[in-house]
């Protein structure tokens, strides 16, 4: 369990969790992205799978992303807009519009041929977990798109899993306070890979 900086009086206390959890708490906050880095970094056992904390797409793909991962994927990246993919809910215009400018900024300036980065819910093998997160710099909310830019560059086989969307109602993104700090975290990514700091590698899809 990871506490991304909270203020004390918002803190959790580690003797409210079970015995075996672990608790790590961050001085200050690092955003989503390094929070999860400083939970795979931590993590046991064969494969890493993480979702958002409500529970968007319930625990049911574990099982089949974690087949996946046995099968031979390195990485699995849910992705909500796959031909088997459902959702029950519905987005509101100015979402669809910002998702639909953020994914052709994914595709002409970082070169990544996927369709919704931006999924909260992905499956690693450990290892390759650890080679990622090990090596991650952007921790905002746009710490995905390096993900994929890493592991594409490193010739990782990525597999697509379709998602069951059950709900989208408590999702922390802000439009007014995130996008812009996303907006230029993918322009630091997109000069990364022009100036060969991040090259692209081989993609495997599902």
């Amino acid at each position: 369990m990871v506490d991304d900086g909270s203020r004390e009086e918002e803190a959790l206390a580690a003797s409210l969790l079970p015995a075996e959890v672990v608790l790590v708490r961050h001085e200050r906050n690092l955003g989503k992205g390094g929070a999860l880095r400083t939970g795979v970094l931590r993590a046991r056992g064969k494969h890493v799978v993480f979702t958002d904390s409500d529970l968007p797409f319930s625990l049911d793909p574990v099982p089949a992303t974690l087949c996946i991962l046995r099968d031979g994927a390195d990485v699995v990246i849910g992705d909500r807009l796959h031909p088997e993919s459902v959702a029950r809910v519905e987005v509101g215009p100015l979402r669809r519009l910002s998702s639909a400018v953020y994914t052709w900024m994914v595709h002409h300036a970082l070169d990544l041929p996927f369709s919704d980065t931006q999924c909260g819910y992905k499956g690693y093998r450990l290892a390759v977990a650890r080679d990622l997160f090990g090596s991650l710099r952007v921790t905002s909310f746009a710490f995905d798109a390096e993900l994929l830019m890493r592991a594409r560059r490193a010739g990782y086989r990525i597999v697509r899993q379709p998602v069951h969307l059950v709900h989208n109602d408590d999702s922390s993104v802000s439009l007014a306070r995130h996008a812009p700090g996303m907006l230029v975290d993918m322009a630091a990514l997109a000069w990364r890979r022009w100036s060969g700091d991040l090259r692209p590698g081989r993609l495997h899809g599902g």
